[in-house]
Protein backbone atom coordinates (compact mmCIF):
# COMPACT_ATOMS: atom_id res chain seq x y z
CA UNK A 1 0.00 0.00 0.00
CA UNK A 2 1.42 3.39 -0.99
CA UNK A 3 0.34 6.92 -1.86
CA UNK A 4 2.07 9.62 -3.89
CA UNK A 5 1.20 13.28 -3.51
CA UNK A 6 2.64 16.70 -4.25
CA UNK A 7 3.98 18.68 -1.27
CA UNK A 8 3.28 22.38 -0.72
CA UNK A 9 6.72 23.13 -2.15
CA UNK A 10 5.90 20.99 -5.16
CA UNK A 11 2.61 22.87 -5.59
CA UNK A 12 4.41 26.23 -5.69
CA UNK A 13 7.06 24.81 -8.04
CA UNK A 14 4.41 23.32 -10.33
CA UNK A 15 2.48 26.62 -10.43
CA UNK A 16 5.70 28.47 -11.33
CA UNK A 17 6.49 25.92 -14.05
CA UNK A 18 3.01 26.23 -15.50
CA UNK A 19 3.27 30.04 -15.52
CA UNK A 20 6.60 29.90 -17.35
CA UNK A 21 5.16 27.45 -19.89
CA UNK A 22 2.13 29.69 -20.49
CA UNK A 23 4.39 32.70 -20.98
CA UNK A 24 6.60 30.74 -23.38
CA UNK A 25 3.60 29.79 -25.54
CA UNK A 26 2.16 33.33 -25.44
CA UNK A 27 5.39 35.14 -26.23
CA UNK A 28 7.05 32.52 -28.40
CA UNK A 29 10.30 33.13 -26.53
CA UNK A 30 12.88 30.34 -26.85
CA UNK A 31 14.53 31.23 -23.54
CA UNK A 32 11.20 30.78 -21.76
CA UNK A 33 10.74 27.42 -23.51
CA UNK A 34 14.21 26.39 -22.30
CA UNK A 35 13.39 27.49 -18.75
CA UNK A 36 10.08 25.63 -18.84
CA UNK A 37 11.78 22.43 -20.02
CA UNK A 38 14.41 22.68 -17.25
CA UNK A 39 11.79 23.20 -14.54
CA UNK A 40 9.63 20.37 -15.88
CA UNK A 41 12.68 18.05 -15.98
CA UNK A 42 13.50 18.87 -12.33
CA UNK A 43 9.93 18.10 -11.25
CA UNK A 44 9.71 14.83 -13.23
CA UNK A 45 13.15 13.65 -12.03
CA UNK A 46 12.26 14.36 -8.40
CA UNK A 47 8.93 12.53 -8.80
CA UNK A 48 10.50 9.51 -10.53
CA UNK A 49 13.25 9.07 -7.93
CA UNK A 50 10.77 9.55 -5.09
CA UNK A 51 8.65 6.82 -6.63
CA UNK A 52 11.60 4.41 -6.91
CA UNK A 53 13.32 4.96 -3.55
CA UNK A 54 10.95 2.96 -1.25
CA UNK A 55 10.78 0.00 -3.64
CA UNK A 56 12.68 -3.23 -2.98
CA UNK A 57 13.03 -2.68 0.78
CA UNK A 58 12.44 -5.53 3.26
CA UNK A 59 11.81 -4.69 6.91
CA UNK A 60 12.26 -6.66 10.11
CA UNK A 61 11.68 -5.45 13.67
CA UNK A 62 13.70 -6.59 16.73
CA UNK A 63 11.82 -5.81 19.96
CA UNK A 64 12.80 -6.35 23.60
CA UNK A 65 10.96 -9.15 25.38
CA UNK A 66 9.38 -6.73 27.82
CA UNK A 67 9.58 -3.18 29.16
CA UNK A 68 8.05 -1.27 32.06
CA UNK A 69 5.35 1.32 31.53
CA UNK A 70 6.63 4.93 31.19
CA UNK A 71 10.23 3.69 30.77
CA UNK A 72 11.85 4.79 27.49
CA UNK A 73 13.14 1.86 25.46
CA UNK A 74 14.83 1.29 22.14
CA UNK A 75 14.59 -1.34 19.45
CA UNK A 76 15.84 -1.74 15.90
CA UNK A 77 14.23 -1.93 12.49
CA UNK A 78 16.38 -3.80 9.99
CA UNK A 79 16.06 -2.48 6.43
CA UNK A 80 17.42 -4.57 3.58
CA UNK A 81 17.79 -3.02 0.14
CA UNK A 82 17.06 -5.71 -2.46
CA UNK A 83 17.66 -3.43 -5.44
CA UNK A 84 20.70 -4.34 -7.55
CA UNK A 85 21.79 -0.86 -8.60
CA UNK A 86 19.88 1.94 -6.91
CA UNK A 87 20.73 2.74 -3.28
CA UNK A 88 18.07 3.75 -0.76
CA UNK A 89 18.38 7.28 0.59
CA UNK A 90 16.24 10.29 1.51
CA UNK A 91 13.80 8.05 3.37
CA UNK A 92 12.31 7.94 6.87
CA UNK A 93 10.65 5.12 8.79
CA UNK A 94 7.74 5.56 11.19
CA UNK A 95 6.43 2.72 13.33
CA UNK A 96 2.82 2.35 14.44
CA UNK A 97 1.96 1.17 17.94
CA UNK A 98 -1.50 0.23 19.26
CA UNK A 99 -2.85 -0.32 22.76
CA UNK A 100 -6.10 -2.29 22.80
CA UNK A 101 -6.76 -1.29 19.16
CA UNK A 102 -6.15 2.39 19.92
CA UNK A 103 -3.14 4.33 18.57
CA UNK A 104 -0.45 5.08 21.11
CA UNK A 105 -0.18 8.63 22.37
CA UNK A 106 2.25 10.20 21.73
CA UNK A 107 3.04 8.34 18.48
CA UNK A 108 6.51 6.99 17.79
CA UNK A 109 8.47 9.72 15.97
CA UNK A 110 9.78 9.08 12.48
CA UNK A 111 13.48 8.25 12.12
CA UNK A 112 15.65 9.37 9.19
CA UNK A 113 17.56 6.55 7.49
CA UNK A 114 21.12 6.97 6.20
CA UNK A 115 22.26 5.75 2.82
CA UNK A 116 21.71 2.02 2.23
CA UNK A 117 23.70 0.72 -0.70
CA UNK A 118 22.26 -1.81 -3.12
CA UNK A 119 22.20 -5.32 -1.66
CA UNK A 120 23.09 -4.17 1.87
CA UNK A 121 21.22 -4.00 5.18
CA UNK A 122 21.07 -1.41 7.92
CA UNK A 123 19.81 -1.53 11.53
CA UNK A 124 17.96 1.66 12.37
CA UNK A 125 17.51 2.42 16.10
CA UNK A 126 14.03 3.56 17.14
CA UNK A 127 13.23 5.11 20.53
CA UNK A 128 9.78 4.94 22.09
CA UNK A 129 7.94 4.98 25.41
CA UNK A 130 5.19 2.56 26.45
CA UNK A 131 2.71 4.44 28.61
CA UNK A 132 0.32 1.58 29.43
CA UNK A 133 0.84 -1.94 30.73
CA UNK A 134 -0.40 -4.94 28.79
CA UNK A 135 0.24 -6.13 25.27
CA UNK A 136 1.55 -3.43 22.97
CA UNK A 137 0.90 -4.29 19.34
CA UNK A 138 3.04 -3.08 16.46
CA UNK A 139 1.03 -3.28 13.25
CA UNK A 140 2.95 -1.60 10.42
CA UNK A 141 5.95 0.48 9.40
CA UNK A 142 5.55 3.46 7.11
CA UNK A 143 8.41 4.34 4.74
CA UNK A 144 8.39 7.96 3.58
CA UNK A 145 10.51 9.01 0.61
CA UNK A 146 11.08 12.61 -0.46
CA UNK A 147 13.82 13.29 -3.00
CA UNK A 148 15.29 16.83 -2.91
CA UNK A 149 14.06 19.47 -3.31
CA UNK A 150 11.03 17.81 -1.74
CA UNK A 151 8.47 18.42 -4.48
CA UNK A 152 6.80 15.00 -4.22
CA UNK A 153 6.35 12.67 -1.24
CA UNK A 154 5.61 8.97 -1.33
CA UNK A 155 4.42 6.88 1.63
CA UNK A 156 4.61 3.12 1.61
CA UNK A 157 2.90 1.20 4.43
CA UNK A 158 4.51 -2.18 5.13
CA UNK A 159 2.37 -4.58 7.24
CA UNK A 160 4.65 -5.88 9.99
CA UNK A 161 2.93 -7.24 13.10
CA UNK A 162 4.70 -7.82 16.41
CA UNK A 163 3.72 -7.51 20.02
CA UNK A 164 5.55 -6.73 23.24
CA UNK A 165 4.54 -7.17 26.87
CA UNK A 166 4.59 -3.99 28.95
CA UNK A 167 4.99 -4.51 32.71
CA UNK A 168 3.42 -2.19 35.30
CA UNK A 169 5.27 1.01 36.04
CA UNK A 170 8.46 0.45 38.01
CA UNK A 171 8.18 1.59 41.63
CA UNK A 172 10.74 1.85 44.45
CA UNK A 173 9.68 1.42 48.06
CA UNK A 174 10.83 3.82 50.75
CA UNK A 175 12.39 1.49 53.30
CA UNK A 176 12.12 4.13 56.03
CA UNK A 177 8.34 3.90 55.67
CA UNK A 178 8.20 0.15 55.05
CA UNK A 179 10.48 -1.07 57.84
CA UNK A 180 8.14 -0.01 60.69
CA UNK A 181 5.39 -2.11 59.09
CA UNK A 182 7.69 -5.09 58.71
CA UNK A 183 8.71 -4.71 62.34
CA UNK A 184 5.10 -5.41 63.38
CA UNK A 185 5.26 -8.85 61.84
CA UNK A 186 6.39 -11.74 64.03
CA UNK A 187 9.06 -13.15 61.72
CA UNK A 188 10.57 -15.80 64.04
CA UNK A 189 9.58 -18.06 66.91
CA UNK A 190 12.46 -17.08 69.18
CA UNK A 191 11.93 -17.99 72.81
CA UNK A 192 13.54 -14.76 73.93
CA UNK A 193 15.18 -11.76 72.40
CA UNK A 194 18.60 -13.34 72.73
CA UNK A 195 17.58 -16.87 71.79
CA UNK A 196 18.83 -18.67 68.72
CA UNK A 197 16.70 -21.83 68.93
CA UNK A 198 15.36 -21.71 65.40
CA UNK A 199 18.47 -20.44 63.65
CA UNK A 200 21.56 -22.09 62.21
CA UNK A 201 25.20 -21.01 62.34
CA UNK A 202 26.13 -19.06 59.19
CA UNK A 203 29.61 -17.61 59.90
CA UNK A 204 31.49 -15.02 61.91
CA UNK A 205 32.04 -11.26 61.70
CA UNK A 206 33.65 -8.45 63.69
CA UNK A 207 31.98 -7.42 66.94
CA UNK A 208 29.64 -4.44 66.71
CA UNK A 209 28.24 -2.24 69.44
CA UNK A 210 25.02 -3.77 70.73
CA UNK A 211 25.94 -7.41 70.05
CA UNK A 212 25.25 -9.82 72.89
CA UNK A 213 28.38 -11.18 74.64
CA UNK A 214 26.84 -14.65 74.31
CA UNK A 215 27.39 -14.46 70.55
CA UNK A 216 31.16 -13.92 70.83
CA UNK A 217 33.28 -16.69 69.35
CA UNK A 218 35.84 -16.85 72.21
CA UNK A 219 38.26 -19.36 70.68
CA UNK A 220 38.57 -17.43 67.41
CA UNK A 221 38.69 -14.08 69.21
CA UNK A 222 41.67 -15.31 71.28
CA UNK A 223 43.69 -15.71 68.07
CA UNK A 224 43.03 -12.12 67.00
CA UNK A 225 44.16 -9.71 69.73
CA UNK A 226 41.90 -6.69 70.47
CA UNK A 227 39.49 -7.77 67.73
CA UNK A 228 36.61 -9.90 69.02
CA UNK A 229 34.44 -11.72 66.51
CA UNK A 230 30.85 -12.87 66.92
CA UNK A 231 28.83 -15.70 65.46
CA UNK A 232 26.25 -14.99 62.78
CA UNK A 233 23.08 -16.99 62.43
CA UNK A 234 20.32 -17.28 59.86
CA UNK A 235 16.74 -18.40 60.25
CA UNK A 236 16.52 -22.12 59.61
CA UNK A 237 12.85 -22.14 58.71
CA UNK A 238 11.31 -20.69 55.58
CA UNK A 239 9.21 -17.58 56.12
CA UNK A 240 5.94 -17.12 54.31
CA UNK A 241 4.22 -13.92 53.21
CA UNK A 242 0.93 -13.36 51.43
CA UNK A 243 0.11 -10.33 49.29
CA UNK A 244 -3.59 -9.74 48.62
CA UNK A 245 -4.39 -7.21 45.92
CA UNK A 246 -7.82 -5.63 45.69
CA UNK A 247 -8.89 -5.23 42.06
CA UNK A 248 -12.58 -4.41 42.51
CA UNK A 249 -13.77 -1.59 40.22
CA UNK A 250 -17.59 -1.77 40.05
CA UNK A 251 -17.82 1.18 37.66
CA UNK A 252 -15.53 0.83 34.61
CA UNK A 253 -15.55 4.63 34.14
CA UNK A 254 -14.16 5.23 37.65
CA UNK A 255 -10.80 6.69 36.59
CA UNK A 256 -9.78 7.48 40.19
CA UNK A 257 -10.08 3.86 41.25
CA UNK A 258 -8.42 2.67 38.04
CA UNK A 259 -5.47 4.96 38.75
CA UNK A 260 -5.25 3.55 42.27
CA UNK A 261 -5.17 0.04 40.84
CA UNK A 262 -2.21 0.91 38.60
CA UNK A 263 -0.33 2.27 41.61
CA UNK A 264 -1.24 -0.84 43.63
CA UNK A 265 0.13 -3.08 40.87
CA UNK A 266 3.46 -1.26 40.96
CA UNK A 267 3.45 -1.34 44.75
CA UNK A 268 2.67 -5.06 44.84
CA UNK A 269 5.51 -5.87 42.45
CA UNK A 270 7.98 -3.77 44.46
CA UNK A 271 6.80 -5.29 47.75
CA UNK A 272 7.18 -8.82 46.37
CA UNK A 273 10.74 -8.01 45.22
CA UNK A 274 11.57 -6.71 48.70
CA UNK A 275 10.18 -9.79 50.45
CA UNK A 276 11.92 -12.15 48.03
CA UNK A 277 15.20 -10.35 48.68
CA UNK A 278 14.64 -10.98 52.40
CA UNK A 279 14.27 -14.70 51.75
CA UNK A 280 10.50 -15.01 51.98
CA UNK A 281 8.26 -17.44 50.16
CA UNK A 282 5.61 -15.14 48.71
CA UNK A 283 2.08 -15.96 47.59
CA UNK A 284 0.32 -13.33 45.50
CA UNK A 285 -3.47 -13.46 45.23
CA UNK A 286 -5.87 -11.28 43.25
CA UNK A 287 -8.96 -11.36 41.07
CA UNK A 288 -8.16 -10.68 37.46
CA UNK A 289 -11.19 -11.01 37.09
CA UNK A 290 -10.95 -14.75 37.85
CA UNK A 291 -9.07 -15.86 40.99
CA UNK A 292 -5.32 -15.69 40.39
CA UNK A 293 -2.59 -17.10 42.58
CA UNK A 294 1.14 -17.34 42.04
CA UNK A 295 3.76 -18.74 44.42
CA UNK A 296 7.15 -17.04 44.33
CA UNK A 297 10.41 -18.35 45.69
CA UNK A 298 13.51 -16.26 46.48
CA UNK A 299 15.45 -17.07 43.32
CA UNK A 300 16.13 -15.37 40.02
CA UNK A 301 13.13 -15.25 37.73
CA UNK A 302 10.34 -15.29 40.30
CA UNK A 303 9.68 -11.56 40.08
CA UNK A 304 9.49 -11.80 36.28
CA UNK A 305 6.67 -14.34 36.62
CA UNK A 306 4.74 -11.93 38.81
CA UNK A 307 5.39 -9.02 36.43
CA UNK A 308 3.97 -11.04 33.53
CA UNK A 309 0.87 -11.81 35.58
CA UNK A 310 0.36 -8.17 36.60
CA UNK A 311 0.93 -6.89 33.07
CA UNK A 312 -2.22 -8.58 31.78
CA UNK A 313 -4.34 -8.40 34.96
CA UNK A 314 -7.82 -6.93 34.49
CA UNK A 315 -10.00 -5.59 37.30
CA UNK A 316 -13.06 -7.39 38.57
CA UNK A 317 -16.51 -5.81 38.89
CA UNK A 318 -18.01 -8.22 41.40
CA UNK A 319 -15.37 -9.85 43.65
CA UNK A 320 -14.30 -7.92 46.80
CA UNK A 321 -11.08 -8.55 48.66
CA UNK A 322 -12.96 -10.36 51.46
CA UNK A 323 -13.03 -13.58 49.44
CA UNK A 324 -9.26 -13.49 48.98
CA UNK A 325 -8.59 -12.83 52.64
CA UNK A 326 -10.01 -16.23 53.54
CA UNK A 327 -7.04 -17.77 51.72
CA UNK A 328 -4.44 -15.65 53.51
CA UNK A 329 -2.36 -18.06 55.53
CA UNK A 330 1.19 -16.99 56.27
CA UNK A 331 3.51 -15.31 58.68
CA UNK A 332 2.86 -11.93 57.11
CA UNK A 333 -0.27 -10.84 55.25
CA UNK A 334 -0.27 -7.60 53.25
CA UNK A 335 -3.65 -6.31 52.08
CA UNK A 336 -3.31 -3.77 49.26
CA UNK A 337 -6.51 -1.71 49.17
CA UNK A 338 -7.74 0.57 46.37
CA UNK A 339 -11.22 1.23 47.78
CA UNK A 340 -12.34 3.49 50.60
CA UNK A 341 -15.05 1.18 51.92
CA UNK A 342 -14.33 -0.99 54.94
CA UNK A 343 -13.76 -4.65 54.17
CA UNK A 344 -15.02 -7.46 56.42
CA UNK A 345 -11.74 -9.34 56.72
CA UNK A 346 -11.74 -12.69 58.48
CA UNK A 347 -8.04 -12.37 59.36
CA UNK A 348 -6.71 -10.13 62.07
CA UNK A 349 -3.79 -9.67 64.36
CA UNK A 350 -0.31 -8.25 64.42
CA UNK A 351 0.74 -10.07 61.26
CA UNK A 352 -1.96 -8.56 59.04
CA UNK A 353 -0.94 -5.24 57.48
CA UNK A 354 -3.56 -3.27 55.57
CA UNK A 355 -2.09 -0.73 53.14
CA UNK A 356 -4.42 1.80 51.53
CA UNK A 357 -3.96 3.82 48.34
CA UNK A 358 -2.81 6.94 50.21
CA UNK A 359 -0.24 4.87 52.12
CA UNK A 360 1.13 3.49 48.86
CA UNK A 361 1.53 7.02 47.53
CA UNK A 362 3.74 7.99 50.48
CA UNK A 363 5.65 4.69 50.67
CA UNK A 364 6.61 4.37 47.01
CA UNK A 365 8.11 6.68 44.42
CA UNK A 366 8.71 6.31 40.71
CA UNK A 367 12.24 6.70 39.33
CA UNK A 368 12.80 9.37 36.73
Amino acid sequence: MFDLHITWRGGIFLALTTSVGYAAVSKGNNYLFLTFCALAAIFLTSAALTLLLPRGLDLERALPDSVCATDPFSYTVQIRNRKRLLPAFCIQVEDRLLYEARPASPPIPSVPVPLIRAGQSLHVPVFATALHRGWAKFVSVTITAEFPPGLVRRRRVVPLEDRMLVYPRRGILDRHALDPLLARVDFTDLVSAGGRGNEEFAGVRDYRAGDSPRWIHWKLSARVPRRPVVKEFEDARARDAVILLETLIPNPSDSRRASRLERALSFGAALADTLLAEGYLVRFLAFGPEPLEIALEPHHGSSAELQRLLATLRPTRTHPIDALARESRGDACFLLRIGDEKAALPTSGERVIEIHADDMRSMMFYPR
